[in-house]
């Protein structure tokens, strides 16, 4: 990792509210500029990109997404009306879950003009950056790729900005299990701490914890069967821990995992068909 001289870092002061100390973030010039040109970029082609890959799901896919509009409402009245920082943290059984779940949330004029809640992502570069054009859609798709081998310094860089992304008001979507589940089932002892070390350097923060599947689910799979329909159930939860440094990143996103868990029972229970 190339080394950045401090007059070019930023820092950014976040109060950590009802933690017991404050964490000084900084974020050097560079990756602020770099990810402000890309949201501009990603802004103005949005209206070109964003229609084909929807006429896909929809038309040639046929996949519909249960109780939409009334998920469109609940969404616009939780982040629409306000920026508390929001982190979304999902299952993963598909390699377009992001999309889905950029498709449940809002329509897409509505994220023309309140681009913020079109969310950042961090996909595994080893997935989408083999060739040109997965590079230039995820680009275009706010995605900071993230090497799941790459070095600690990179990962912290990685969160860093997240972090710094939220604090700022935009919205950022993870996959606490790191990965697709290999099961087809969530594996709470499989959670990456990563999703705490995010939350617990803001102020304040509210995670969007998102259970999708299509009905005809069962293992992992690039996409959703064609034609499927895919159910889709959200929670608003604040996890929080009186612990403190590793052990409070722990005990939020063991949190996390545990309401998707119960999120996934309740759909197998068939309580949410």
């Amino acid at each position: 990792m190339s080394q950045i001289h401090p007059k070019n870092m930023a820092p950014v002061f976040l109060n950590r509210g009802h933690f017991t100390n404050q964490r000084l973030i900084h974020i050097p010039f560079k990756i602020r500029f770099k990810h402000a040109v890309q949201r501009r970029i990603s802004w103005l082609f949005f209206p070109v990109l964003a229609p084909v890959i929807i006429f896909i799901l929809r038309y040639v896919r046929k996949n519909r997404i249960e109780d939409h509009k009334k998920i469109r409402m609940l969404f616009k009245r939780i982040a629409g009306e306000s920026k508390i920082p929001t982190l979304i943290c999902a299952n993963h059984l598909t390699k377009v879950d992001s999309i889905f779940i950029h498709h449940a949330f809002a329509s897409l004029p509505y994220y023309w003009f309140h681009f913020r809640l079109f969310s950042w992502n961090i996909p595994a570069k080893e997935n989408f950056w083999k060739n040109p054009r997965d590079r230039l859609v995820t680009y275009l798709g706010k995605c900071i790729p993230i090497v799941r081998t790459g070095s600690p310094e990179h990962h912290k860089e990685v969160l860093d900005t997240l972090r710094y992304l939220m604090h700022k008001g935009e919205l950022c979507t993870v996959f606490p299990e790191g990965g697709r589940s290999e099961s087809g089932r969530i594996d709470v002892e499989n959670v990456r701490y990563g999703v705490g070390t995010i939350l617990t350097g803001l102020p304040d923060y509210r995670v969007l914890c998102v259970y999708l599947r299509g009905r005809t689910q069962e293992g992992i799979s690039d996409m959703p069967s064609k034609g499927d329909s895919i159910y889709f159930d959200f929670k608003v939860i604040t996890p929080q821990s009186v612990a403190k440094g590793r052990r409070a990143e722990r005990d939020i996103s063991r949190t996390i995992i545990q309401k998707l868990k119960e999120m996934e029972d309740s759909y197998f229970a068939g309580t949410n068909n």
